[in-house]
């Protein structure tokens, strides 16, 4: 049973499942009508890169679990190739705690190691995929000279998968135990071109990036100016909130607006284009300090992650790579023999591919949304293919209906949808009624597609959850 609604007579909304006949939905009249809008078409803005989709791992998850990040590990193979290209960045506070046992090189007792059986199950991988590689060098310890041989032997391993080098991680918290109190940018500044003028001396055509900062922006502002000639691209990281200790955080704190992550990435974008350079988020999450159980490995995560990487898309960003592996907050979770199981925050990285890949920003004028409510929308340009439209809500008991205007005459519509039970869920999640299997392949098998011979419809995004709008 269905209505037809005079004022929006384009709208039939076609639910298409297998085999079974189409559904069409009854839709609230326009006066129910939560918000308007509009794709301004005629002005696509930057394209999103091919590799934007990353993946953020602790250094010492080499040594200490080395069948993880291996070509061998056929379900992470999968995982990776369903996202398309991308990149894999190695790092974290391990990365300066993490020694390299190359060529002569003895290690600390007291810290993890890498060797180079670890480097080339990683460039395996890297080969098998497609997925570049982004790696921080130790400069807690700061032994140049096992910088430049780790370096040296990444390069010819990874060859043009090695992305870039990262020297040091979160340096502007160096002066919590890495060094003095008073450790400054300067101080950092001295010792990064210790170590990139001897590994460049080396491999002249290797790329860099930083400073890899944890938030002060104050550092990625002064570095992006003093060495735009060294790196190809400015770093830094995200976290909503934290730490993972703290009781008072839930779901609704990641599904809340989070009124800093604008400004935060205008700096960032600002500081790079002042440098002549672009930037990337190479960390990211919800909850530092590895995740809070009950919140970062829950649906809440994964509308948060793709709020997150729209976000960053709209603001110039890159890219961006969330941090994980045995840790709550892991996309892909891994186990003591390497198997890998898709989290909710993949489930994130899928939408956005589908909704995202190949495509030029496109701006969205939001419009009569007189009640706040919690809900995000972004729009590209597909080439040949259209454009897609990404709606996101966040409001955990309201229903959206909002009106799309697209000013082109719209054909045809096809939506892929983003759901599971409950924002609190854990498993059950679904893109385009599907899960991703234990092997970990990926195929959508349900959409909704409809006939629409107008330049507008309508479309209802129930209560937590999201949708992507192909508009061919």
């Amino acid at each position: 049973m269905y209505k037809t609604l005079s004022l929006i007579a384009c709208l039939l909304f076609v639910c298409a499942c297998h085999n079974k006949p189409d559904i069409k939905p009854i839709l609230p009249p326009p006066s129910a009508q939560d918000g308007i809008l509009t794709l301004d078409i005629d002005h696509p803005g930057n394209a999103i890169p091919s590799n934007f989709e990353g993946l953020s791992f602790e250094n010492w998850i080499l040594s200490r679990n080395p069948e993880y990040l291996d070509g061998n590990n056929q379900v992470l193979v999968t995982l990776l190739k369903n996202l398309g290209p991308g990149i894999i960045r190695m790092g974290g506070n391990s990365s300066d705690e993490t020694d390299w046992t190359g060529d002569g090189f003895n290690a600390d007792s007291h810290f993890d190691i890498i060797n180079p059986s670890n480097i080339d199950k990683l460039a395996d991988l890297s080969a098998k995929t497609n997925w570049q590689v982004i790696f921080g060098l130790n400069l807690g310890h700061d032994n140049i000279d096992a910088s430049v041989d780790e370096a040296k032997y990444l390069y010819n391993k990874l060859g043009t998968n090695l992305y870039a080098l990262q020297i040091g991680n979160e340096p502007d918290y160096y002066k919590l135990g890495y060094r003095a109190t008073n450790y400054s940018v300067q101080d950092y500044e001295k010792e990064w071109l210790a170590n990139f003028a001897a590994i460049e001396s080396q491999i002249s055509s290797v790329k860099f990036a930083g400073p890899d900062v944890s938030d002060n922006l104050l550092w990625a502002d002064r570095f992006a100016a003093d060495n735009s000639g060294n790196i190809s691209f400015l770093d830094a990281h995200y976290y909503n909130d934290g730490p993972a200790t703290n009781s008072s955080i839930n779901c609704q704190t990641i599904l809340s607006t989070d009124y800093m992550l604008a400004s935060y990435l205008q700096s960032l974008d600002q500081d790079s284009k002042n440098a002549g350079l672009t930037y990337r988020i190479t960390e990211a999450n919800s909850i530092w300090g590895g995740g809070k159980p009950g919140v970062s490995d829950t649906f809440a995560a994964t509308l948060w992650a793709l709020d997150l990487m729209w976000t960053v898309a709209a603001n110039n960003g890159q890219g961006i790579n969330f941090h994980g592996g045995e840790l709550v907050y892991s996309p892909i979770s891994v186990s003591a023999n390497g198997q890998c199981t898709a989290n909710p925050v993949y489930y994130a990285m899928l939408a956005f591919k589908y909704g995202a890949s190949g495509g030029k920003i496109i701006p969205v004028d939001v419009r009569n949304n007189t009640n706040n409510f919690n809900y995000s929308a972004y729009a590209c340009y597909k080439n040949d293919s259209g454009y897609s439209l990404t709606i996101i809500n966040k409001e955990q008991k309201k229903d959206i209906v909002v009106t799309i205007n697209t000013g082109r005459n719209v054909p045809f519509i096809d939506v892929k949808r983003l759901k599971a039970a409950a924002v609190d869920a854990k498993t059950g999640i679904t893109f385009a009624g599907s899960a991703v299997q234990s092997d970990g392949s990926f195929s959508p098998i349900s959409k909704e597609s409809q006939q629409i011979s107008g330049d507008s419809f309508v479309i209802k995004i129930p209560a937590a959850s999201a949708a992507v709008v192909t508009i061919n």
